[in-house]
């Protein structure tokens, strides 16, 4: 009886002492859990802090874009919208100055057409005296003096080449100064579409950091169901801004297109303005040396007619014979003549 005693004694000894254990390894294990989950609670408390962070700074840049590169953008895009309007203006006055140079030359040419008529008549005049035979007399240089071209006739279509070469230095000056106005606009045009290009850079460093935010929004998605919801919230009301962002890059990058073709052809305008330039200063050179060529040519039919006139006035010169009746018959001749 004392051994089975003692037995259950051991055995009651032992379920106490196997109940502790379990007990004490129930308790570390309790411990353990409950440091694990405190540690992964630290954990996600510091990753919570770290996206509140980074939401914040998202925050601020997005505001930051919002209120600095947008309105920077805006200005740009007035500024190239007003000299697009200046190099309209300019063109549409490149223009006028170029109708109205074609006006003056036209004008020109009608000055040097008349002027030509003018030598062809001189000319003609020159012949009819070269062919008269010398034994006409007195009646032969009256006529050819009454047919002849007077010396105010000379003088006033040498005013008239000496205004068509002073026409014509005008019309060089201003095509000058139409050329100067033409490099100003190509100049001005460079500068806009130095400007676009500018701007079009920025526009693409804009939407990189857009793209590199809405990425890094979309990395951050381990959070606790509360937390998530924030988040969702937030991220919603940033891809909004993102939206707004993109529409507002997208209606940039569509009106500076729409102006890149507006300078492109303002480019070619401006080419077809300078070819008409180059054509008129061609044509003027010509002009200018043709109204050259008729003065000389002027200048040496007067030379002639005056020599002919000299000569035949010494050829027939009247000579005073057979008394005072004669020389008197003779001055009632020549009176009746003239």
């Amino acid at each position: 009886m004392e051994a089975h005693h003692a037995s259950l004694g051991r055995r009651t000894l032992e379920e106490i002492r196997q109940k502790r254990a379990a007990a004490a390894a129930a308790d570390r294990l309790k411990t353990e859990t409950d440091t694990q989950l405190e540690t992964l609670n630290q954990q996600l408390l510091a990753q919570l802090e770290e996206r509140v962070l980074e939401r914040d700074s998202l925050l601020h840049r997005l505001t930051h874009l919002e209120d600095n590169t947008l309105p920077a953008l805006r200005k740009a895009f007035n500024d190239i919208s007003i000299e697009k309007d200046a190099a309209i203006i300019a063109k549409e006055d490149a223009l006028a100055q170029v109708r109205t140079l074609k006006k003056r030359l036209k004008d020109a040419e009608e000055d040097q057409y008349r002027a030509e008529e003018d030598a062809a008549a001189l000319r003609a005049e020159l012949n009819i005296a070269q062919q008269q035979p010398n034994t006409h007399g007195t009646t032969s240089y009256s006529s050819f003096s009454f047919g002849g071209f007077p010396d105010d006739n000379f003088s006033a279509l040498e005013k008239e080449l000496h205004d068509l070469q002073a026409h014509l230095k005008e019309e060089s000056v201003l095509r000058q100064e139409a050329q100067q106005k033409l490099a100003e606009e190509q100049l001005r045009a460079s500068n806009l579409m130095a400007d676009k290009q500018d701007l079009e850079e920025k526009l693409r460093a804009l939407d990189q950091k857009l793209s590199e935010q809405a990425s890094r929004i979309a990395m951050h998605t381990a959070f606790s169901l509360e937390d998530k919801e924030v988040l969702e919230k937030q991220m919603h009301d940033m891809a909004l801004m993102v939206e707004r962002l993109e529409s507002s890059r997208l209606k940039l990058l569509t009106e500076i297109d729409s102006q890149s073709s507006e300078i492109e052809k303002l480019f070619e305008e401006n080419s077809s303005l300078s070819s008409s330039y180059e054509e008129a200063m061609a044509i003027a050179k010509q002009w200018e040396s043709q109204v050259r060529d008729c003065l000389k040519q002027n200048e040496e039919l007067r030379a002639v007619l005056d020599k002919l006139r000299s000569t035949q006035a010494n050829n027939h010169a009247p000579v005073p014979m057979g008394g005072p009746e004669q020389t008197m018959s003779r001055g009632g001749y020549r009176h009746g003549q003239a």
